[in-house]
Formats: structure tokens, sequence, C-alpha cells
């Protein structure tokens, strides 16, 4: 009897070895992004995601963060930081990218420095954009340095839309993405967005108003659905 205990006992073990080493070479493929907005983001990451699993099947999972209350709350993009260690502790799973997709809205330059740098020093990479996403989504039709503000960036995105026959535009369209890379070009809105990265040079984030390092998660992503 003891030794077919023993027995047993070795099979489990070598099961639960196996599985965390299959779980290790996964993880390369595995990307974990947590967002800051309920929809806005998340749709569009998830239309990428979608396009990804068809050809693939690659795990690839979009976590929508709480909204993250800017209103005399006291609270800030680092709650999202944390929010995201908390999800890779917790996980059973081995994450082998971990992005943070947030924008800079009206936190303070502080705020927002502050949590990009946390995120970094954590191992995770950040998609930010200084100081919104419709300005990620905009560059898809044309180039803009101009600083403008996220009310201005939705007015363009609505009369482009408009334009396009499909009304207004809004923060929670599902299809988002595929809107986008139909009706624009993802590979010029890539272009766009480094351009305005090395214009601005070698300053702060919160400094690089219009910015955006979206492009870099979503390239990233593009090498599994191009050839």
């Amino acid at each position: 009897m003891g030794s077919d205990r023993e027995e047993i006992f070795k099979k489990r073990k070598g099961k639960r070895k196996e599985r965390k080493e299959n779980n290790r070479k996964l993880a390369p493929y595995r990307y974990l992004i947590v967002c800051e907005g309920e929809k806005t983001e998340p749709n569009y990451f998830m239309g990428l995601r979608d396009k990804i699993n068809s050809k693939y099947k690659q795990s690839i999972r979009v976590e929508q963060q709480i909204e993250i209350d800017i209103q005399g709350t006291g609270r800030n993009t680092n709650d999202l930081v944390r929010y995201v260690e908390e999800i890779v502790n917790r996980s059973p799973v081995y994450y082998g990218n971990v992005w943070v997709v947030f924008d800079k809205d009206d936190f303070t330059d502080n705020q927002f420095n502050s949590a990009i740098e946390q995120a970094k020093s954590k191992g995770y990479k950040v998609a930010w954009s200084n100081e919104a996403i419709e300005l990620w989504f905009i560059l898809h039709f044309e180039f803009l340095q101009s600083a403008i503000n996220r009310d201005e960036y939705i007015k363009k995105l609505s009369q482009k839309f408009r334009d396009l026959g499909y009304g207004k535009y809004e923060k929670n369209i599902k299809n988002i993405f595929d809107i986008l890379t139909e009706c624009g070009s993802i590979d010029k809105a890539i272009d766009r967005a480094k351009k305005l990265l090395k214009m601005h040079g070698d300053v702060p984030a919160s400094k690089m108003k219009p910015a955006t390092t979206v492009y870099q998660l979503v390239e990233e992503l593009l090498q599994y659905i191009k050839d």
C-alpha cells in the first residue's frame, strides 16, 4: 500500500510540474492588458484580440479596470498600477506581457509621470496617451500635432464618423477597431504616432502633447496577424 501511495504522489507531482513548465513556456504568448477606461480602450483591444484569436487562437486577455474617479476622490493613475499588480499576483497563470493602458486627461504631470515610472519599475509596459486615447484613433485618419483636448478630439472623430456614415462618435462603440482599420490606416497611425514622439524629443511624457505610445502595444500584437 505504501509503495502505491508513493507512486500516486509521484505521478501527481509530475503532472503539477509539467503544468507549471507548460505555463512558463506559454508565457511569452500570453498578454494581460489592463485599461483605465471601462469600454473605449477594452473595446478597441478586444477587436484586435478577436482578429488574432481567429487566426492563431492566442491567449490574450483584456481586463477592464473600474473607471477611475478623478472628481476630487484623491485617486490617481497609480491606483491602476496597483490593481494590475493584484491581478498578476493572484493569477494562476504566467503573463509574459503585461500592459497598462491609460490617459493623462486631468491628472497632474506628477501623477501621470509617476504612474508610468511605477509601472515600468514592476516590469509592466505602458500604452499611455496625452491627453486621450482618441488621439490614437484620429491618427488612423490624419496626422495631428495640435495640443487640443479630449472634447476637441471627439468633435473631430464625430465629424469623420459622420462623413463615413457611422453617425456621431461614441466612447462605447463595440466595433471601434473594425471601423478604424477598415476606414482608416493602422499602419499610418503607427507611423504618425512615432513621428509625434520623435518631434517631442527627450522630455517627460506629461510634456508630450499630443503623443501616445498605444502604437507600441498595437505594433507588438500585429505581429501575430501580419505575414
